[in-house]
């Protein structure tokens, strides 16, 4: 389901504030954030040069410029609990909040799949507007503030330095992410200054209500850059879930880079047989060590 909701000015400086407030926590410099254990099968992957310099890159967010506990837009988390959360006014939410998300979630999909999509994405501000029978302005107030009880986020330790050396070096920067309206909103408070990503080239799941692993936001990213002359196999992809970010990025002939630099984000999906079909074509456990193996 594309996102119909569109905030006026007024409100996203209320979700700023929010945001600011509960949304994102600021550590001073690079703070340390634990990295995976890369699986055996994946260690010959670990630091391996790519097989051409890249012209472009492409980023997730969750997991992989964000760090964040689910590791993935919280509405999308594998598991949604209401035992912690609180709306923006401080009160609990309904004891089966979690239960009429994944009614209304299921749905969606369900939904979503009649019309062709495979892995089909919700809208927030729709979704917990029906769950708690309000408004959609309302629904959106509840899902930011939903995001910011149960997946806060900071900025990946070294995320920020390696954006900014690729902007210096004039590569273009893109993200291809599943996402909500607000997910922009978390990055800006995260960064501070805008960080050089070209809005052509920024591919988000709630606007085409087609989530990753579908391959087409890849493909669209890949249809666009070549409009620029840029080949897909000179596109580097980087994310941190083997099937959801790799997998579709490879088969729309990207480079790919899985992102183990978190350990409780890391999704290497070793049992999916389309893991093993598109293995990552490197793996790095920093963003220290991609700008290293890039050398930028």
């Amino acid at each position: 389901m594309a996102s119909a909701f569109e905030p006026s000015g007024d409100l996203l400086d209320e979700f700023r504030r929010t945001i600011a407030e509960r949304g994102i926590t600021h550590r001073s410099g690079d703070s340390y954030i634990a990295p995976a254990k890369v699986p055996q099968s994946l260690r010959q992957f670990l630091g391996k040069a790519l097989p051409r310099p890249p012209l472009a890159i492409a980023v997730d967010v969750y997991g992989t410029i964000l760090a964040s506990p689910e590791g993935e837009v919280g509405l999308g988390a594998d598991s949604i609990d209401a035992e912690l959360a609180v709306d923006s006014a401080g009160k609990a939410f309904p004891h089966d909040m979690a239960e009429r998300l994944r009614e209304i979630v299921a749905a969606d999909h369900e939904s979503g799949r009649t019309v062709g999509f495979p892995w089909p994405e919700v809208d927030a501000p729709s979704v917990f507007a029906r769950a708690l029978d309000m408004s959609l302005e309302d629904g959106a107030r509840t899902c930011v503030a939903w995001e910011c009880t149960m997946n806060r986020c900071q900025a990946m330790p070294g995320a920020s330095g390696f954006i900014l050396s690729c902007t210096a070096r004039g590569l273009p920067l893109g993200i291809v992410s599943n996402a909500q309206f607000y997910t922009l909103l978390f990055i800006e408070e995260a960064f501070g200054d805008v960080l050089g990503f070209d809005p052509e080239l920024v591919m988000w799941s709630y606007e085409g209500g087609r989530a990753k692993p579908d391959r087409w936001m890849f493909d669209e990213l890949a249809r666009r850059l070549s409009a620029r002359g840029v080949p897909a196999d000179r596109v580097l992809y980087v994310g941190n879930d083997a099937r959801n970010d790799c997998v579709p990025a490879s088969e729309a002939g990207m480079m790919t880079a899985l992102f183990c630099g978190d350990a409780r984000s890391f999704k290497p999906r070793l049992d999916d047989p389309r893991v093993a079909a598109c293995p990552p074509s490197t793996v790095v456990q920093s963003w220290a060590e991609l700008g290293r193996l890039l050398c930028i």
